[in-house]
């Protein structure tokens, strides 16, 4: 097992004993942002360093992927103390340890769209994971996916659109294309560059309606 690179990178007993966020960050009065799956991408880097009022933690799946951020990191902007990575799948970490109601904001960029039918159980954004994102969403904080994939983003909006705690922020037809460069990630350049569209939804946490 790889030694976990302190203190950017919090380990799964951090959350396990009760300490996770709480103690992870300098300052945990600060408002919570997550990144769902950073990969190789500077992004949340940049968020935190443009942010420092903020907290900014990453959720990623492959622990190759979570040490080449915390070593990028490090070589580029020091150990932040607003910054913190978690090895681990997101649904292990959201419903258990971020809810009820402790993040301000989500942002899955580009999910993996499993494209084959008998592959699209696979994918992350099912009601399940829907529900547990709404829960521990504060009222008013939102929720900002990047897809590259139409069939997708049209699932995607059907589920949102059916959990009650979460609105849709955008007019008909509930989603945008975003300009280039609004906020581009390693993978939106690559889509654009092959010249496929880029699809946007935003959702926001609000009160369950009654019964």
């Amino acid at each position: 097992m790889p030694v976990p690179l302190r203190p950017l990178e919090t380990i799964w007993e951090d959350w396990l004993d009760g300490r996770g966020v709480a103690s992870a960050f300098a300052d945990p009065r600060l408002p919570l942002e997550v990144e769902v799956g950073p990969g190789e991408d500077d992004w949340l880097l940049e968020a935190a360093r443009a942010h420092p009022r903020t907290n900014w933690l990453g959720i990623e799946y492959s622990s190759k992927r979570v040490h080449r951020y915390v070593r990028r990191t490090l070589a580029l902007a020091g150990p932040l103390p607003n910054l913190r990575l978690v090895w681990r799948p997101a649904a292990d970490v959201i419903g258990p340890f971020l809810t009820p109601a402790k993040v301000a904001g989500y942002h899955v960029h580009f999910p993996d769209p499993w494209p084959k039918k008998h592959h699209a159980r696979y994918r992350l954004m099912g009601p399940e994971f829907v529900s547990d994102l709404a829960a521990s969403l504060a009222l008013g904080g939102r929720l900002e996916v990047a897809t590259d994939s139409r069939a997708y983003m049209e699932q995607m909006l059907e589920v949102l659109a059916a959990e009650p705690r979460l609105r849709n922020c955008l007019p008909a037809p509930g989603w945008r294309e975003p300009p280039p460069g609004e906020r581009a990630t390693v993978f939106e350049r690559r889509w654009r560059e092959a010249g496929r569209a880029i699809h946007a939804l935003c959702f926001e946490a609000c009160a369950a309606p009654a019964g």
